[in-house]
Order: structure tokens, then C-alpha cells, then sequence
């Protein structure tokens, strides 16, 4: 009997210390990817939920993006800061992955976080929990602004300042270091000033960095001679107007081609600007933004203090405007849908058609919306 007794705790406590093995409960560290259980024996939250709890180690202005992921139970993720004053939830991140849970923090205190795996519901389960930390991108830029365009069109009021604030307002918002940017503004607008800007950055950018390009000023669409192979199927090349000549769409593509930037970003605040969408969209890693359709021109934005509402709106996002849920991390789709939603608040419809329906386009390619454009840290 004795015996029996003995044999018996010792199996009871070999099963307990399997049970704990098997739950993970402890630290994590960038990278990692791991496995746990919610056991009936696991401690509960006040919901009766079961939970594992986890910590890491973060250092302030980098991004903790934490997945819990399951086919057993509806995963549910918390995680509280260092100093217990801030908590952040999730259930289901996106329609794509339900039911998995996703958490991206900027961090703004360096210390400890943890992380508590839980479900939904009162469960018992597995579930994979998978752990990162990014640094944050260095960001790149050439930004052009023509507003005295001498003898070649007529000036394009305040998009020079466009440009300008632009470049000003990554740096502001802690995005950009001011030798990573360039501004390119009237006279300094020729091709060669662009063709040399892009040869620098060419020489500093990596796999890991962002680059921004911005053009706010005149555009237009001019006839080629030969479709382009299913580009151009209009028969018209769009264009951008620089100093000394218009700059194509193509050529625009062949300078952006094999910049070997992690993301790319486009902004084109000018008239027909909707027309390089169609030769940037097999760029990988490459979202765009124009002021209006091919065939649309693009009006100015004086009375609010801009050369255009896209240059405007833009600005609004990166000083933060963007954040729609206010978590402090800026999605793609946030920024699209933030500068769509800004142009129907702004824009006049015209008395008639004679100017035509400007209409923001966006093109973000292989990029998806979920997609991490930039971080606030306070």
C-alpha cells in the first residue's frame, strides 16, 4: 500500500513538472517563437480565463509586435507596461487571420513587459506565441517643391513650401535625420540635381530603411509614340515637371528600380499624377499616392495654406493625425484611408465638370495594408 502511495506521487509530481515544462511560462527574447498550453491548473484572470504569463526586455523607440495564434482556442492577448500604467488588448487582429491575436507596442519606457497569453473565452488549449523587436528604419528622402518655374509654365504658388514643410515635419516627428533628406526646390529642380540626389541615397540606403519621395508642383500628360507593353494603355506618358524638363513616369520607375529600399513610399501632389500608378505598381515593396486620376487635374490648396491638399494631408499624417486607433503605430491602410477621408472633407465638388473629380489613388502593390509605415514614440 505503501508502495502503491509512493508510485503514485511520484507520477503526480512527474506530471506536474511536465505540465509546467510544457506551458513556457517564463522569458522570451526577440525572435523567438513558442509553444503553451492553458491547463485547467493555470492561473485565472478575472473572467475565469486561463493564462501563461511571459516577460522581455525592451529598450525605448523600438516596436514589441507579439502573436499569439491557435487552432484550439480563440487567443487573447494583453500586455502590460513596466510601470503598470499601460495595458494594451487584442482579439482578433485582422479578418485575414482570425482568430489569432496581435499586439505592436512603441516602446516609450525601456524595462520589462509582460506578456499574457489568454483566450477569449474560458478555454484550454495550445497556442504559438511568436515574439519581435524592431528597431526603428532609417529614413530617406528627396523632396521637390517647384513653385517659380521661370520662363517654362506658370508658378505653382506654395509648392516649393510643400516640399520644404514635408521634409521638416519627418524630421519633427523624430522619423528622419536631417542629412538623410534632400530638398530639391525651384531652381535646384533639374533633372541632374534629381539624378544626383538619388546617386546618394543610393550609396547609403539598405534592406532595412524607408524611402520617401515626394514632388509637389505642375504635371501633365504628353502622347508617346508606342503603347508601353500594357502600361500606358492610353497612349500618354504622365509626367512630372521639373526645372528644366518633364521628368516621365517611366523614367521615374527606372530610377526607383532596384533602389534596394525595405519600403518605398511615393507621394505625387500634381496634375494626371494618377498616372504613374500603373508603371510604379510592379515595384516591390513600393506604395503610391497621387493627387488625382490620369486624365484629372489637380487643384491648389491656397486657402488652406498649401500648394496642394495631398502635400497637406500628408503632413497631417506623419505629425500623428493618421493614428486613427490611437495605439501610436501607423498602418498603411490607416494612411490610406486617413488621406482619402481628408480629400472628401476638403475638397469643393466644382460647379461643373469643366476641372473634373479629383480623387485620390493609391497604389501599394505587394504591400499590405497591415504594414508598418512608422512609429511614435513620446
Amino acid at each position: 500500500m505503501k508502495k502503491f502511495i509512493l508510485i503514485s506521487l511520484v507520477t503526480l509530481l512527474i506530471c506536474l513538472a511536465n505540465s509546467s515544462v510544457w506551458a513556457n511560462t517564463g522569458t522570451v527574447s526577440p525572435g523567438d517563437t513558442v509553444n503553451g498550453t492553458l491547463e485547467e491548473w493555470d492561473g485565472k484572470l478575472a473572467d475565469d480565463c486561463y493564462y501563461d504569463s511571459w516577460t522581455i526586455s525592451c529598450e525605448k523607440g523600438e516596436l514589441l509586435t507579439v502573436i499569439e495564434s491557435s487552432g484550439k482556442i480563440d487567443p487573447y492577448l494583453i500586455i502590460y507596461s513596466p510601470d503598470g500604467e499601460s495595458q494594451w488588448t487584442n482579439d482578433d487582429y485582422s479578418y485575414e487571420t482570425m482568430p489569432d491575436a496581435r499586439i505592436d507596442v512603441p516602446i516609450n519606457i525601456s524595462g520589462e513587459y509582460e506578456i499574457v497569453c489568454t483566450s477569449y473565452e474560458p478555454q484550454t488549449g495550445t497556442y504559438e506565441l511568436t515574439v519581435d523587436l524592431r528597431q526603428k528604419p532609417r529614413y530617406f528622402g528627396i523632396f521637390i517643391g517647384m513653385d517659380d518655374y521661370g520662363w517654362a509654365y506658370e508658378n505653382a504658388p506654395k509648392c516649393d513650401e510643400d516640399a520644404h514643410y514635408m521634409y521638416r515635419t519627418f524630421i519633427d516627428a523624430g522619423l528622419m535625420d536631417p542629412k538623410d533628406g534632400i530638398e530639391l526646390l525651384n531652381h535646384r529642380s533639374r533633372r541632374i540635381d534629381l539624378e544626383n540626389a538619388f546617386n546618394e541615397i543610393r550609396s547609403k540606403i539598405g534592406p532595412d530603411d524607408i524611402f520617401i519621395f515626394f514632388f509637389s508642383g505642375h504635371g501633365d500628360r504628353v502622347p508617346v509614340s508606342t503603347r508601353d507593353s500594357g502600361v500606358d494603355i492610353d497612349g500618354y506618358d504622365e509626367v512630372i515637371s521639373l526645372r528644366d524638363v518633364d521628368l516621365p513616369d517611366n523614367d521615374l520607375r527606372s530610377m526607383l528600380d532596384g533602389l534596394g529600399a525595405g519600403l518605398t513610399m511615393v507621394v505625387i501632389d500634381s496634375c494626371h499624377s494618377g498616372g504613374f500608378a500603373a508603371d510604379l505598381r510592379s515595384l516591390p515593396n513600393t506604395v503610391f499616392y497621387g493627387a488625382s486620376e490620369e486624365d484629372v487635374v489637380s487643384a491648389f490648396a491656397e486657402e488652406l495654406g498649401a500648394g496642394g491638399y495631398l502635400s497637406l494631408f500628408f503632413r497631417e499624417a506623419i505629425d500623428g493625425d493618421a493614428d486613427l486607433d490611437g495605439d501610436g503605430v501607423l498602418l498603411i491602410g490607416e494612411l490610406t484611408h486617413f488621406l482619402k477621408q481628408r480629400l472628401y472633407e476638403e475638397w469643393e465638388v466644382p460647379d461643373n465638370s469643366m476641372w473634373g473629380f479629383q480623387e485620390l489613388v493609391s497604389e501599394r502593390g505587394t504591400v499590405g495594408q497591415d504594414e508598418i509605415f512608422c512609429w511614435f514614440v513620446e
